[in-house]
């Protein structure tokens, strides 16, 4: 019976999420806004209101825990390929600009969505919220940027190889880690019971790191030099794959953070990447639109349900605009370059998506935010990731022009750019 059930929400989900990517991607906005909205027309934000019966009969209580255990295996994949596509010896080798741009567009959307979350703490808090845990989550909210996303954009506007392109990619993938180790901060002090167990925790994470970096990297190093079969190449990566996001999730912080460890140490080698690519296409058709629509059945914009509560939602998204927009936007055009190109990185650093959403996703579970501020920030993050198209286009960025950008920078290391 459940196997059933599953089977026939599966048939569902990827129906709506493939029309509703292909609606988006006509009106020129990236595919993965479209999987996200058909996650949330599934859920009580749509379906839910308008046939409230049939919602409960397609997705009734029984299977949620099914599907969201399919979604978060996606999650774990998915996060493992972002690892894989962060082009480590770039940053490792990055000029100061980078590294200046970087810290602006985290410290000050971090800073001013500390401000916000000290107001909202009060309302919006969670059931195991404190004020310093609260503060921290809602300004890695307001300072992640959604690297994946950025990235399909920037190569559907042939902005990739750009000076501006390149540059946006490597501040994404340095926010991204930021973002994450804040996370990775939040939940420490979340599960701790003092302080001396946070340290601990971070120190059990230290060692984590160690070992992935001082054993596993060389065993799979020694690997692709004496393994001559894929298919067992494949199953070595997957079981360390696998544990390595259980490690995580044992030590008390999440699997996503093993899954994303994982992909950043893989070796830049072919035959890996080749079996990256593989699990790519199963994951991003089949596992990952599970995600979109567990989180959409957790979403419910209904709960906005005043004029005081949308005028908060709107302040959440300018302040979470200002700061991103701006901290690229400063920072970039302290080196001298042109308003248009420092607009333009602040723009791209605007973009959200989904990596937003597994960060609130995890909120949520820890109930370090309360239901309705989850749907506010799921505006947000769908919001600011939709506004860097037509903001492209303002500056003056249109897609039968970016073919002749001509200042290219080249990367060390693979390019390979994630299906978000």
């Amino acid at each position: 019976m459940l196997t059933g059930q599953i089977l026939i929400q599966l048939i569902v989900i990827l129906l709506v999420v493939q029309i509703f990517g292909y609606l988006c991607q006509f009106i020129g906005q990236p595919r993965v806004i479209g999987e996200i909205l058909g996650g949330l027309a599934l859920g009580p934000t749509l379906l839910g209101a308008i046939l409230p019966r049939f919602d409960a009969t397609l997705f009734p209580t029984s299977t949620l825990p099914t599907l969201q255990t399919l979604g978060d295996i996606g999650l774990v994949l998915y996060m493992f390929s972002l690892g894989t596509h962060i082009d480590t010896h770039a940053m490792l080798k990055q000029s100061r600009k980078a590294v200046v741009v970087s810290l602006g567009s985290v410290l000050i959307p971090l800073l001013l969505g500390g401000v916000a979350a000290f107001f909202l703490f009060p309302d919006f808090g969670g059931s195991k919220a404190n004020i310093v845990s609260f503060t921290l989550l809602v300004g890695t909210a307001m300072a992640i940027t959604a690297f994946p996303v950025l990235a399909r954009l920037l190569e559907e506007r042939h902005m990739l190889t750009s000076k501006i392109g390149a540059l946006a990619m490597l501040c994404a993938a340095i926010d991204d880690i930021i973002g994450w180790c804040l996370l990775a901060l939040v939940i420490a002090i979340i599960h701790a019971t003092g302080a001396g167990s946070v340290v601990q925790m971070l120190a059990f994470l230290v060692l984590f790191v160690a070992v992935m970096l001082g054993i596993v990297r060389p065993l799979l190093l020694f690997a692709d030099r004496h393994l001559k079969s894929k298919s067992t190449l494949l199953a070595l990566i997957m079981i360390l794959l696998l544990l390595s996001a259980y490690t995580t999730n044992a030590m008390g912080i999440h699997p996503v953070f093993g899954a994303f460890l994982m992909g950043i140490i893989l070796p830049r080698r072919t035959a890996f990447f080749e079996q990256v690519q593989s699990i790519d296409k199963l994951n991003n058709l089949l596992f990952l639109p599970l995600y979109f629509v567990y989180n959409g059945l957790r979403t419910h914009i209904g709960l906005i349900n005043s004029p005081t509560l949308w005028l908060i939602c709107a302040l959440i998204l300018i302040v979470a605009c200002a700061g991103k927009i701006l901290g690229g936007t400063l920072s970039l055009k302290l080196f001298g370059e042109s308003w248009k190109e420092s607009l333009t990185l602040g723009a791209l650093m605007n973009t959200r998506g989904l990596v937003e959403l597994i960060l609130l996703n995890i909120a949520l579970d820890l109930n370090v935010i309360s239901p309705t501020l989850f749907a506010m920030l799921v505006i947000m993050a769908v919001a600011t990731t939709m506004m860097a198209p037509p903001l492209l286009h303002l500056l003056g960025y249109h897609q039968e022009d970016e073919l002749e950008e001509k200042e290219v920078l080249e990367l060390p290391g693979d390019n390979v750019i994630s299906q978000p």
